[in-house]
């Protein structure tokens, strides 16, 4: 059967059908037919039937579903995406509530089941009278991709429905594969017969999906292993945004009464789904994300997560609106082919080379504009941060260090000064340009190392003389006492000292006695101070206070 079977006046007809179906009108476009993403060698990899939330358009994939045999099922493909959009909307909010959820139960899953969750929900609805059209298609699916066999959890979910809708076994499973499930998975034909009757009663959509995960974790043979059988009505959700993920972080409170009673239900053991550590949690989310953007989501992620522990610190909010670092252009370079096209100045090209313009473009780089001093009374900070391996990496863990680093540098930010940063461990530092704003600093200060201590005294002395009026703070722990006492560190820190407006080193010690033997020197300068705390986990707290007390104006 051809695409051209399905004609237009029946897919308007169909359309209307799938509408009344859930006694609804909704503000959706007529559907209209699915272009290929590729041209594959089997149809099967591509999506039946979505909706592009976008445009808020239903397309349906008109050509494979003649192909599986299931033309006569386009209504009821259409009234399942419907029933997505008005009963059971799957929102990118409430799909990242689901995925981080999910990674409670499931750690390491390697792809989302929620699509599956969202199709048992809808599926029961449009099955009240669709049933055979549904088992249309997923018969012509599963035809279509010449498998003998599928994925236990996909098994599992055809199972289900064959109970729900009262089929013989093996209606929809692939025929043969029952026996070998039984022998693998003993009772799985029972355990199917028994969700079908318990799913669907559940009174909230968060019991559902507890009472899901638990069934559907016994068929995940790899769970990491993100599976190579992709479903037929299962490719309506992208991936929920940053922006998504962040809240669901943040809502795991809404999930307490759900889970305290799929524990008493004896769906969850009393240990399962207990709270994870909200960088733990990141760092399961983004395991499997695509390589550079699952890196910039979770570098925003954790970034968000540190500005909450910051703000419990700082009662006071930014004075103004976060804004962009200021940058002047260099001068006008020859641009040669392999540099970065972005560097190219084509105004200043067009008036400087003319008719020549295209053919030889001019560049110029884009650098940092030295600031002005801060507002008056108020000093310029640099902050020296230890990220040696004896702290842990802070977007996996908290770093007490990199946390007081944090609310030293917003705290000097919202009252308008500027703040430099300095990372360092045993290799070369790593030094940012005057910063203006929080956000700019707080990614730069989430920079991580990681190897032996080795504090950069020469770099120390060299910023002490290029800004002599700078509040330096050093944050470390008992290594920087073995650095001050090795070679000339002592003589360059007291020389910086002697060229700061005030040098402070913010230390983790359990007894500052051996500090004071080893930095009697510095404290004899009255532009020194030496701050300890007794346990890491204080350096937040600690940082707060020290930053009230040393730029209160």
């Amino acid at each position: 059967m051809s695409r051209q079977s399905i004609s237009p006046e029946r897919l308007a007809r169909c359309w209307e059908e799938a509408l009344a179906l859930w006694d609804v009108r909704v503000r959706l476009s007529p559907p209209e037919p699915h272009a290929p993403f590729q041209r594959p060698a089997s149809g099967t990899n591509e999506p039946i039937a979505y909706i592009d939330l976008e445009r808020r358009q239903v397309v349906v994939n008109l050509e494979l579903l003649a192909r599986i045999g299931a033309a006569d099922s386009l209504t009821a493909v259409l009234a399942h995406e419907v029933g997505h959009h008005v009963r059971f909307p799957h929102t990118l909010g409430w799909d990242a509530e689901l995925r981080v959820m999910e990674q409670r139960l499931i750690p390491g899953l390697g792809a989302s089941l929620t699509n599956l969750f969202y199709d048992l929900q809808v599926n029961e609805v449009v099955g009240r009278t669709h049933a055979d059209a549904l088992c249309a298609v997923y018969r012509g699916f599963l035809d279509a991709s010449e498998q003998q066999s599928v994925t236990p959890h996909f098994f599992f979910y055809l199972a289900i429905y064959e109970e729900l809708w009262g089929l013989s076994p093996s209606s929809l499973v692939p025929v043969g594969q029952e026996k070998h499930m039984e022998e693998a998975y003993p009772g799985c034909r029972a355990e199917a017969r028994l969700f079908a009757q318990t799913f669907y009663a559940l009174p909230d959509a968060r019991l559902q999906f507890l009472y899901f995960c638990s069934h559907f974790i016994r068929y995940l043979e790899k769970p990491e292993e993100k599976p190579q059988f992709l479903l037929p009505l299962s490719g309506d959700v992208p991936l929920p945004d940053v922006d998504d993920l962040d809240a669901a972080m943040s809502s795991a409170g809404r999930w307490e009464d759900a889970l305290d009673e799929a524990r008493e239900q004896g769906w969850l053991e009393s240990g399962e789904a207990a709270d994870v550590e909200p960088l733990e949690a990141i760092d399961r989310l983004m395991e499997h994300r695509p390589g550079k953007e699952g890196g910039e989501v979770r570098e925003v992620l954790v970034g968000r997560h540190y500005r909450r522990l910051v703000d419990q610190h700082l009662v006071e909010l930014p004075r103004m609106p976060s804004q962009p670092e200021p940058y002047l252009r260099t001068t006008p370079e020859a641009w040669e082919y392999g540099d970065d096209p972005s560097t190219i100045d084509w105004t200043l090209t067009v008036l400087a080379q003319g008719p020549l313009a295209a053919v030889a473009p001019l560049r110029r780089e884009l650098e940092a504009d030295v600031p002005p001093p801060s507002l008056p009374g108020v000093p310029s900070v640099e902050v020296y941060l230890d990220t040696s391996g004896s702290m842990p990496h802070p977007a996996r863990q908290v770093n007490a260090m990199t946390l007081a680093a944090q609310v030293l540098a917003a705290s000097a930010l919202r009252r308008q000064a500027t703040v430099r940063g300095i990372i360092y461990s045993s290799g070369p530092p790593s030094v940012s340009p005057w910063m203006y704003d929080e956000e700019t600093a707080r990614r730069f200060l989430l920079r991580y190392i990681g190897a032996g201590t080795t504090f950069p005294f020469p770099l120390l002395e060299e910023l002490s003389r290029e800004r002599p009026d700078a509040l330096r703070v050093i944050i470390s722990d008992s290594d920087f006492l073995w650095n001050v006492q090795e070679e000339d560190g002592a003589e360059l820190l007291v020389e910086a000292v002697r060229r700061s407006r005030l040098l402070v080193a913010f230390l983790a010690l359990p007894d500052e006695q051996q500090a004071r033997k080893v930095l009697r020197p510095a404290l004899a300068e009255r532009r020194f101070r030496l701050v300890t705390v007794k346990w890491p986990s204080d350096f937040g707290a600690a940082a707060a206070s020290l930053s009230r007390a040393l730029l209160e104006t």
